[in-house]
């Protein structure tokens, strides 16, 4: 009995509240346990700090790019030849060859993918950037790997946790959502490269900040009331905390900083850009998100999420892969070797990958195009924890079925949330008062991954 009463005294005021519903009867031990485990989940040893993910919307091509088929029948293989890397075995696309020279940087995962459970644009992103097949309604709202860091883990009081860079597409734009975590853990979304994003405007704004202080001072003083009433709410916390992370970036110099890209010397700034054509017919991306990214990690930020053009080719395929396959192969292998060479690859998870495969088969016609296919696909992962210079899992002659190592997307989750030192069986009490894990299936991790 006393140590009951001692776990009753250590809950926080507003977890016993909610568990406790109209009174104490209702609270077991059980409940306050769980309580307790929300609100202080055990601290695990991060072998990764930060981490950068690079979003393919729409499906890159996996058989032409880092799963080629060269001996696969010719309506399969494609326009594109293998080359070379400096792993023994790992061949990539003749168009990657700066990464071909990186690859030992980096994993190439074969064999995670959602076979179709779910495998559309709309419910497929949910699954990946949240180790949970969260559906757009129906199921509860998983928080993205960022805002699950943001609520164990958050950075600097004078930045951003979880920052995304840049136009949210419309397949992305679903997991990039509202989550049981709560608004103040949500992505802080701001496009510097932009010359009309409002966000960054207000990052570096004219007004002085002793004038904005007092400002804040007198909205404190003004709504103080009614925050005494409705400080339960988990949604007005949430905006307090958020309005509060809002004025701390207002007064960060280290955020205006890293968003300055004329104090970056203009040759790194031309390894980033060099193979941006000067007209694109695809939706392209912007190339200098990875320069920023790479610069808002150097500041402190631990996660950094942007989507890197379009990659929905169901005609077409190789016109569109010519445009895009050659401004990720410069973008990304720069900041793999940026962040090698300041020392914080080893700290830092990249990532590059998008919600599906592409079809095996394309035919043989000039404007060939490959359709979803949702059985497999590649991930690129390097740092953070990540081996350099493998290969886990593998396809069949023709890329459409994983052979070996097959893991599902919750595994994938748990690596990521191992390596970043959070648990995933972590229980967080939803607003509906419903206690669940960060990834609700128990998953092995990718060890085969891990170095």
């Amino acid at each position: 009995m006393k140590n009951t009463c001692e776990l009753f005294r250590r809950v926080h005021r507003r977890d016993f509240l909610r568990i406790g519903g109209l009174g104490l009867c209702g609270v077991t031990l059980l409940d306050v346990l769980r309580a307790q485990a929300s609100a202080a989940p055990a601290a695990r040893k991060a072998k990764a700090k930060h981490m950068i993910c690079v979003w393919l919307g729409g499906g890159p091509p996996h058989t032409d790019m880092f799963d080629m088929k060269p001996n696969a029948p010719e309506d399969h293989r494609g326009e594109f030849k293998p080359i070379k890397t400096n792993v023994p075995g790992l061949d990539v696309c003749e168009l990657m060859p700066s990464l071909a020279r990186q690859a030992d940087k980096y994993t190439i995962i074969r064999s995670v993918t959602t076979m179709n459970r779910p495998g559309d644009h709309g419910r497929a992103p949910f699954y990946w950037l949240t180790g949970n097949p969260r559906l757009p309604s129906g199921t509860d709202e998983y928080p993205m790997y960022g805002s699950a860091v943001s609520k164990f883990r958050p950075g600097p009081a004078d930045l951003p946790t979880f920052a995304t860079l840049g136009i949210i597409d419309v397949h992305t734009i679903n997991a990039i959502a509202p989550s049981f975590l709560g608004p103040a853990h949500s992505p802080f979304i701001f496009d510097p490269v932009e010359s009309k994003d409002a966000i960054s405007k207000m990052l570096t704004p004219q007004l002085e900040v002793p004038s904005l202080e007092r400002n804040v001072d007198l909205l404190r003083a003004l709504d103080g009331g009614l925050r005494k009433i409705d400080r339960l709410d988990p949604l007005i916390e949430g905006l307090d905390q958020y309005q509060q992370t809002a004025f701390n970036m207002l007064r960060s110099p280290k955020l205006r900083e890293a968003m300055d890209l004329s104090k970056e010397d203009p040759r790194r700034v031309e390894r980033y850009t060099r193979n941006v054509p000067p007209k694109t017919r695809y939706p392209a991306g912007n190339v200098k998100h990875f320069l920023l990214a790479r610069r808002l990690v150097e500041a402190g930020v631990p996660i950094v999420h942007f989507n890197f053009g379009y990659w929905d080719w169901h005609g077409e395929n190789f016109v569109a892969g010519r445009q895009q396959i050659p401004m990720l192969d410069a973008a990304l292998s720069t900041l793999l070797d940026d962040l090698h060479v300041r020392g914080l690859l080893d700290s830092t998870i990249v990532l590059a990958l998008g919600e599906m495969g592409r079809h095996p088969k394309c035919g043989t016609a000039k404007n060939a195009g490959r359709d979803h296919w949702d059985y497999a696909q590649f991930i690129l992962a390097a740092g953070g924890g990540f081996k350099g210079g493998n290969v886990v899992g593998a396809t069949d002659k023709i890329g459409a079925q994983v052979t070996d190592k097959f893991y599902k997307v919750e595994s994938f989750g748990r690596t990521l949330y191992h390596l970043l030192g959070i648990d995933p069986d972590t229980i967080v009490t939803t607003p509906a008062n419903r206690p669940v894990k960060l990834i609700a299936e128990d998953a092995p991790i990718i060890k085969e991954a891990i170095a």
